[in-house]
């Protein structure tokens, strides 16, 4: 089969306080919405540039339709087309087709504005089924500029791993890396984590992108309190464009709301998308959100670098220099990031990869106080634009097949940090709910400071830990 796979503010609290508040508390459980509703026997997918495009690709999937030329050209971006053919390209749709007659989607793993992963299968058939990684443009058409379909077998599980007691499945995730940490618990009354079980999850890891909660967490505060709006319009700006995001290929100006950049900084983790809403919520929000949601060592996550600064340690300074900024007290780092890191602005590289600050010079924060963030974010006030906009986010991704079909609400966010030596940092954060219940949590965080974490280790365990939550519930 010819196929192509592409790779996957400041905060006015005081004054409006009163009026509008930031947290609720209640005796009534909470309504939880789906995101992606099902109507007869088909998910029903919020309009976008990849829901409109893969429900194109879903409706040429029926037996015995044709795909043309003409279609392929007008679905399908240029920079597709001069990499692989139209002709190949209609191949590859009808060679699919073959496989999965009539397919319909079976779940939505992820989708965001231009990005979408589900899980596909021909009615009434079992397993494999066809795991679609999906892509397109923001403009332009929102034409196809990803798209892949390989088998997956039903489970993320290595089969050694399907019998593991919750003890077991915990012990062997603390031998997967040489740093890490896990907890697996629930979260109660005003936001409040208790453990299940774990290991070391008070203690400090790097989080990669997991640290795109606190932006979300200071988004929400900010259109809770009302100085931002969901459909706020704002543009892409060559000074926050930064390294590893989708969005660049974007023409400068490109208008997006704030809730699809939250979604894109938390469904896909763009990066671009993170340092536009890092931006306009600013720095002091950003220090204020750290404080309310009690993190145990803020000193760890301030002052709150965007994605470009923090490179910019990685990348741009000698080791000696960035290793007094994540050594050095609050004051000094305020100053070298005033001085020294703000006038690089956005990063594209640089002449050193100081590896060893992947784990040590980054992002840090135990899975206890992700929980807690977890836990605060779940307390915006219900039926408000703010907690709209944090559950569209948090739920646009739940990272693996079969998870979101079993509960009502699954919030996800993950990370990772990589070098020629594989995964110094691979994390994942889970928040998994159903009306009426405490929500559960499972946050994965494996550190390892000579690289060569093995994603798909992390991956089976974790299925393994999902699945004992909700068969422990």
């Amino acid at each position: 089969m010819n196929r192509r796979i592409g790779v996957l503010f400041g905060l006015l609290i005081a004054a409006c306080a009163q009026a509008r508040p930031l947290y609720v508390d209640g005796f009534e459980p909470p309504s939880i919405a789906p995101l992606f509703p099902v109507a007869n026997g088909q998910f029903q997918l919020p309009p976008g540039p990849a829901a409109d495009q893969l429900g194109w690709l879903i409706g040429e999937l029926a037996a015995g339709q044709t795909t043309t030329i003409p279609e392929i050209e007008a679905h399908f971006d240029p920079a597709w087309l001069a990499q692989t053919s139209a002709e190949a390209t209609r191949s590859f749709i009808e060679a699919v087709r073959t496989r999965y007659p009539d397919a319909r989607i079976t779940d939505v793993i992820g989708l965001t504005p231009v990005r979408a992963t589900v899980v596909i299968d021909s009615p009434g058939s079992g397993p494999p089924s066809g795991f679609v990684s999906f892509g397109t443009r923001y403009t332009g058409g929102g034409r196809i500029t990803l798209l892949g379909v390989s088998s997956y077998g039903g489970s993320v599980q290595y089969p050694v791993d399907r019998t593991l007691t919750m003890s077991q499945a915990v012990a062997k995730f603390a031998t997967l890396s040489s740093s890490p940490a896990l907890l697996v618990g629930r979260i109660g009354a005003g936001g409040v984590c208790s453990a299940i079980d774990g290991h070391q999850p008070d203690t400090p890891r790097a989080t990669a992108s997991i640290f795109k909660i606190w932006v979300l967490g200071a988004l929400g505060r900010g259109i809770a309190a009302g100085p931002i709006a969901s459909a706020e319009s704002l543009p892409m700006v060559a000074s926050e464009i930064a390294p590893g995001g989708v969005i660049n290929a974007e023409p400068v100006g490109t208008p997006f709301t704030i809730a699809e950049l939250a979604a894109l900084m938390i469904g896909i983790s763009d990066n671009t998308a993170t340092d536009l809403l890092h931006e306009r919520v600013g720095r002091a929000a950003l220090s204020q959100t750290v404080a309310a949601y009690a993190v145990a060592e803020p000193d760890l996550l301030l002052p709150f670098l965007n994605i470009s600064e923090q490179f910019h340690l990685f990348r741009s300074f000698p080791l000696a220099d960035a290793l007094g900024y994540v050594q050095g007290s609050q004051a000094y780092k305020q100053q070298f990031l005033t001085e020294r890191i703000e006038p690089l602005g956005p990063n594209s590289g640089g002449a050193y990869f100081h590896t060893d600050l992947l784990t040590s010079g980054t992002w840090r924060a135990s899975p206890l106080d992700v929980c807690r963030a977890f836990g605060q974010l779940r307390r915006l006030p219900q039926g408000s634009e703010a907690l709209a906009t944090v559950d569209a986010a948090l739920g646009a991704q739940a990272a693996q097949p079969d998870v979101r079909g079993r509960w009502d609400r699954v919030w996800y966010k993950g990370g990772s940090l990589a070098s020629g030596a594989g995964d110094h940092v691979l994390t994942h954060a889970w928040m998994l709910e159903n009306a009426g219940e405490d929500p559960y949590v499972v946050v994965a965080m494996a550190n390892s400071a000579a690289g060569g974490i093995d994603p798909y280790a992390v991956q089976s365990i974790t299925g393994r830990l999902l699945e004992l939550v909700w068969l422990a519930r």
